[in-house]
């Protein structure tokens, strides 16, 4: 199935081609599957931005999603990690939200939701851009 592998020294890069025969495989994705266009996250250098992007592709359909803070810090694996909001938010959103926003093919907004003055949820709007993002 792989056809071959390059490794780019210096560059902390792989390059991996594979034989048309595993197309039928790769596009015949079937049950409980997000699809992600490969060329809509390569350029995303961000873990974070890469799993955030996967978790909105879910509800492309309706453009907006609402998860529960606790969810969202263990759907990104970070459950021990940036327990105050604030920390979770310097770190993980803001940058992963400007990295989407500067180079995928989505146009994202995340507002905070709120019971009493703790962070409860987070509500992310997005939309598709169909402008071809360069960088420069």
């Amino acid at each position: 199935v792989q056809y071959r592998a390059q490794y780019f020294k210096g560059e902390a890069k792989v390059e991996i081609t594979s034989s048309d025969a595993i197309m039928p495989y790769l596009t015949q994705l079937k049950g409980q599957f997000t699809r992600v266009v490969v060329k809509n996250v390569s350029s995303l250098s961000s873990t974070y931005s890469i799993r955030i992007y996967e978790l909105l592709q879910q509800f492309r359909s309706t453009g907006d999603r609402t998860i529960a803070i606790d969810d969202f810090r263990t759907m990104l694996a970070v459950e021990d990690k940036y327990q105050q909001f604030k920390d979770l938010n310097k770190m993980i959103i803001k940058p992963a939200i400007a990295e989407l926003n500067e180079k995928s093919d989505l146009v994202v907004t995340v507002e905070t939701i709120k019971k009493g003055r703790t962070v409860v949820d987070l509500l992310f709007r997005f939309k598709e851009d169909k402008q071809i993002k360069m960088s420069i």
